[in-house]
C-alpha cells in the first residue's frame, strides 16, 4: 500500500476553472487541464498567494464513484474578486492523509489515486486536492495528494 503521513490544514480559498465531473470521465478532467494551460488561466487569477496549482475535488455527490466538482486553480485571499469565467471556492479545513506523487505525470498521480479507494482511510469526502508546488529552478513541480479523513 501507498505510504502517507497526516497533516491538518486550515480552510483556504481556491480560484480557477471548474467543471462537474466524475472519475468515469477522465476526458473531462484532461479537457479542464488543457483549458487551464491553453487559456493561461494561471496569469488571470487575481490576488493569488503563489503560482502553486491546486486540483480540488469537492462537492461530492456521494463518494469517489459519484459526481463531484473539479476546480483547477490557485490559492487566493478569501475576499478576492475573480474575473468572469472563473470560480472561487472555500476548501474546508480538515485532517488529511498526504501522499507524495512525484515522478512522471500524470502517470504517478493516477497510480496514487487508484490505490486510495482500497485503503481504509476513513475518508470524509469534504474536499480533497492535489498540490503542484512550483519552485524556481525545478523542471517539474512536486506533487502531493491530500485526502480528507476523519
Amino acid at each position: 500500500m501507498a505510504e502517507y503521513k497526516t497533516e491538518f490544514r486550515s480552510p483556504f480559498t481556491v480560484a480557477g476553472l471548474a467543471t462537474r465531473t466524475s472519475n468515469s470521465r477522465p476526458d473531462q478532467i484532461g479537457a479542464l487541464w488543457q483549458e487551464f494551460y491553453g487559456r493561461n488561466v494561471l496569469a488571470q487569477i487575481p490576488n493569488k498567494k503563489s503560482d502553486d496549482v491546486f486540483s480540488v475535488y469537492i462537492d461530492y455527490e456521494s463518494d469517489h464513484t459519484g459526481p463531484y466538482t473539479l476546480i483547477i486553480g490557485c490559492e487566493v485571499e478569501g475576499g478576492a474578486v475573480v474575473s468572469e469565467g472563473l470560480v472561487k471556492k472555500k476548501i474546508p479545513g480538515a485532517k488529511f492523509a498526504v501522499f507524495d506523487a512525484n515522478g512522471k505525470q500524470p502517470d504517478t498521480l493516477i497510480s496514487t489515486w487508484l490505490k486510495i479507494p482500497g485503503m481504509n482511510l476513513g475518508r470524509t469526502f469534504s474536499g480533497d486536492f492535489d498540490l503542484y508546488k512550483n519552485e524556481l529552478g525545478k523542471t517539474q513541480p512536486d506533487v502531493r495528494v491530500f485526502v480528507a479523513i476523519e
